[in-house]
């Protein structure tokens, strides 16, 4: 009896394992040029995550430069024109933690 425990326990967790899904990240955007003072809405199409960590880069004196979010969408109204970046890294645990994917878009805000 002992014997077959142990046989369906490891049957049990080579299944678990075998069964992990792979995480993924994945920004949608509706476009890659936008207007000043127009909202602009990013939303994440990640797969099995947990956490978000959204980062942007742009010109000197864009405020967005020194913003982060943990939201699944974002909206910003920019300010500044000039070329941006965005990076998307999701987590496979709540609080940034975990396994971690990343994926980096770039725009123009004209």
């Amino acid at each position: 009896m002992k014997k077959l425990f142990t046989i369906l326990m490891l049957v049990s967790i080579s299944f678990l394992y075998s069964c992990k899904k792979e995480l993924t990240a994945c920004i949608d955007l509706d476009g890659y040029v936008f207007k000043t003072g127009t909202p602009v809405t990013f939303t994440s199409c990640s797969k099995n995550e947990l956490s978000y960590d959204w980062r942007m880069t742009g010109p000197i004196d864009a405020p967005e430069n020194l913003k982060g979010w943990s939201d699944r969408v974002i909206t910003n109204t920019f300010t500044v024109t000039g070329a941006y970046s965005i990076t998307l890294n999701t987590y496979s645990k709540f609080s940034l933690l975990g396994e971690k994917a990343s994926v980096t878009l770039d725009f123009t805000v004209n």
